[in-house]
């Protein structure tokens, strides 16, 4: 049996997430909200109680994200691309949490990356451009 679970913004885990109650969230997009919900939130495809695909969306608070797309088999991770020429470059969105520059997207793109993985989550979402974390310079 499969499954979608959503962490979304601090509120409880949703085992049986509908798209329509998070558009609003991206679409008309306010930091208020996000920093008040703890700025992320986790989409997670389980198959037989294994996760299989997770797409992690992070807000800077200014008004961009940054999307993960973890991919089970082959531990691959993937992160949007918005400026490939930043990708190098890492920093701290808030609480630690530090991503590429260059994966930042606007809200409604990142939307687009949700959307896709609820439509085939074993598949990174189509409308993005995606590097794999392995490509990235991190720092030590």
């Amino acid at each position: 049996m499969s499954e979608f679970n959503c962490i979304f913004l601090g509120r409880e885990v949703d085992r049986s997430p509908e798209l329509s109650r998070y558009a609003e969230s991206f679409l008309n997009y306010s930091a208020a909200e996000w920093n008040k919900g703890g700025g992320d939130c986790v989409f997670s495809y389980i198959e037989d109680g294994l996760s299989l695909a997770v797409l992690v969306v992070l807000h800077d608070g200014k008004g961009r994200m940054s999307v993960r797309y973890d991919l089970a088999r082959g531990r691959k991770a993937y992160y949007s691309i918005g400026s490939k020429d930043e990708m190098n470059t890492i920093v701290d969105v808030g609480d630690d949490r530090f991503v590429p520059l260059g994966s930042l997207v606007s809200p409604l793109t990142a939307w687009h990356a949700v959307e896709d993985s609820f439509v085939k989550p074993l598949e990174m979402p189509g409308r993005l451009h995606w590097m794999n974390a392995e490509e990235i310079v991190w720092p030590e």
